[in-house]
């Protein structure tokens, strides 16, 4: 499994199995364990931004968030694209 190939996936079916939901999540939080370490993040493009309802040139991983904001929704509407993005910010991680 690859994040990029099943948030296209998702985009185009807006269904995910539950063990690739799964995948998101850990992949997710992988990169919010290493996000000090991170320096660049690469940007999807921006028809898939659109469709997930985020900024154009966000990045793979904000979409991740969006994915999973949609079909495992937490407490608050789009928490984990809300946490996500204060921790882009956090470590200038931003896109220009």
């Amino acid at each position: 499994m690859e994040l990029t190939e099943l948030i296209k996936d998702y985009i185009a079916t807006e269904l995910l199995s539950s063990t690739e939901l799964d995948f998101l999540e850990a992949e997710l939080w992988e990169t919010i364990q290493h996000i000090s370490e991170i320096n660049t993040l690469t940007m999807a493009p921006k028809d898939i931004c659109n469709k997930l309802e985020l900024k154009e040139k966000s990045c793979w991983q904000l979409c991740c968030a969006a994915v999973l904001d949609f079909s495992r929704p937490l407490k608050e509407k789009n928490e984990r694209v809300e946490n996500f993005n204060k921790l882009l910010n956090q470590y200038n991680l931003c896109s220009k």
